[in-house]
């Protein structure tokens, strides 16, 4: 197959979209993550750094308990290169593992939450065994899915939140030392409570010296279809994809902002956009779980938040929790949407309730840890558009068949990204990473277009992709987030009409709710392009799922072909 085209070479036209303060290239520095809080630290050692459910951390704070966990897993044996998994939530103690992890050199497994928790965590099971995981720490519900799953590793530290990150006296007398657990060694281990056993140990920073920027920092599994993958991101990857967070909103004020981040905080977007973004400006992190469905607009209102980190599922929370309309909503500046579409008729009701607030959607690949394009927060904007390439973000249209044929403007094709942001391969997988980054380019599996001036526009995963009878691309994830962002829809699933190759969705529906099928065509008709909108909407008991858990659309396509 032909190379993909000189890097060197490519025209980069989105750089004129770039609005004023925003640089088409920066020096990165190669540091590993934790220097986020050690700058943090000496120019606001006694601000707030994390706040969750009332308890907070300044980042005097902060540091102090990261020592304390670096101390207990060295005396657990810990060492740089271990791999850990984590499955702690979006909870404060998150970001407290993830930096003592990250001081110590090892590498986290993040496991986040989803909505059907046994099957993750039989997944967890295997991504332990795929990445020959050392040890887990994980919040006590979790825990008891893993054990139950089968999850054996080294041993396990349970997390109880809030309770072992009260100040308490740096050294006490000796006590006896943990020792490293073993499956047949009894009951896990509290996190506090070993903590507690280690008070007496005098707390240093001794090991091997300062972490590479080059090393692993996360492994986030990647089980889709029959793939089963693990992407390897660095200190250097999520460094860079912070500083395109923060350079992306040019008026940030180091120290002043408070930023709210609703999400799952083991996924890329809001670990990486907003937690690690306020890091790096000294900002006050407000984390508020996916599973509280109310209490939004209060905490924004209560604390002032100037930057939101949302994910679409959030906004549609915050603007349907009926305590918002009385909540003043004006101190937000700019509201990012990751992780998926955002509804333009949700976004422009945002921006409304904040008195004007930017609301923008930002595009990224797990491979790319998570930021690739955006729209600009000061500029002009396209509903429903990735948006442009990011600081030091390349990206191209080729012909899927010929990776060297650059697409002109408007015809779709496979997109190629270049920057450094994005990972150096897959771990332990030598073809999959041949395969997959080639010649400086990650070669993604996404179909987009991109116009005269370097605007880009997702069309689908092209292994997903419904090309309908007259040609069209309809991206079916898009369709079915939609249909599921009505209240009466638990599950939905998209494919073609088998005869006509017209667009055809499945609705599973909540218990308690069955709406009509034509008030969900109605719905797609308010929120979807001519386009994407399913000819019919026909409501099925079950859809059927690939071991991933995602849509089988050709077994959806002939269970719909019999009704």
């Amino acid at each position: 197959m032909p190379r993909p085209p000189d890097l060197a070479r490519i025209d980069r036209p989105w750089v004129r979209g770039y609005p004023p303060g925003v640089p088409p290239s920066y020096r990165i520095p190669e540091v590993p993550i934790p220097r986020l809080l050690d700058d943090a630290l000496r120019d606001f050692p006694e601000a707030v750094a994390v706040r969750s459910r009332d308890v907070s951390l300044t980042h005097v704070a902060l540091r102090d308990r990261v020592t304390d966990l670096v101390t207990l897993l060295r005396d657990l044996g810990v060492v740089r290169g271990d791999r850990l998994l984590v499955a702690t939530g979006t909870t404060i103690t998150t970001p407290v593992v993830l930096l003592a992890l990250w001081r110590i050199g090892a590498v986290a497994v993040p496991l986040p939450p989803a909505s059907d928790r046994g099957r993750t965590a039989a997944r967890a099971v295997e991504v332990a065994t795929a990445t020959g995981v050392d040890g887990a720490l994980a919040s006590r519900d979790r825990l008891q899915e893993l054990q139950t799953a089968g999850l054996e590793v080294g041993w396990v530290l349970e997390t109880t939140d809030e309770d072992w990150l009260a100040p308490r006296p740096r050294f006490r007398p000796p006590r006896p030392r943990l020792r490293r657990r073993r499956s047949a060694d009894g009951p896990v281990r509290d996190l506090g409570a070993a903590i507690a056993e280690l008070a007496g140990t005098p707390v240093t920073l001794h090991g091997e010296g300062p972490v590479p920027s080059h090393v692993p920092a996360l492994l986030v599994p990647r089980w889709r279809g029959g793939d089963r993958r693990a992407i390897v991101l660095t200190h250097h990857n999520l460094v860079a994809s912070t500083f395109q967070a923060r350079l992306w909103v040019p008026d940030i004020q180091a120290g002043r902002e408070h930023v709210v981040v609703a999400g799952d905080l083991l996924a890329l977007g809001p670990m990486v956009l907003g937690w690690l973004a306020g890091l790096l400006a000294g900002a006050c992190v407000e984390l508020f779980p996916p599973e509280e469905t109310s209490g939004l607009a209060r905490t924004i209102d209560r604390h002032d938040a100037t930057l939101a980190v949302l994910e679409p599922a959030q906004v549609d929370a915050l603007m349907s929790e009926s305590e918002s309309s009385r909540r003043d909503l004006t101190s937000l500046r700019v509201v990012l949407a990751a992780g998926a579409p955002l509804d333009p008729e949700t976004a422009r009701e945002l921006e409304l309730r904040t008195g004007g607030a930017r609301v923008r959607e930002g595009f990224g690949v797990s491979e790319a840890g998570p930021i690739t394009h955006a729209q600009p927060v000061y500029g002009r904007t396209t509903p429903g558009a990735m948006g442009l390439p990011v600081t030091d973000t390349v990206a191209i249209v080729v012909d899927p068949d010929d990776l060297g044929r650059v697409r002109e403007p408007g015809e779709p094709g496979l997109m190629l990204l270049a920057g450094p942001q994005v990972s150096p391969g897959y771990w332990e997988d030598e073809e999959a990473t041949a395969a997959r980054f080639v010649d400086g380019w990650l070669v993604t599996d996404d179909l987009v277009t991109v116009d005269a001036d370097g605007g880009f526009t997702h069309l689908g995963r092209r292994d997903e992709v419904l090309v309908t009878a007259d040609g069209g691309y309809v991206a079916p994830r898009r369709v079915e987030t939609v249909l599921e962002r009505h209240p009466g829809v638990r599950r939905a699933g998209v494919t073609l009409d088998a005869d006509r190759g017209a667009v055809i969705a499945a609705v599973r529906c909540q218990r308690r709710q069955r709406p009509s099928e034509e008030e969900l065509l109605a719905h797609c008709h308010a929120h979807l392009d001519s386009r994407s909108r399913p000819e019919r909407v026909i409501l099925v008991d079950e859809i059927p799922e690939t071991d991933a858990g995602e849509v089988a659309r050709d077994a959806l396509r002939d269970l719909l072909a019999e009704r």
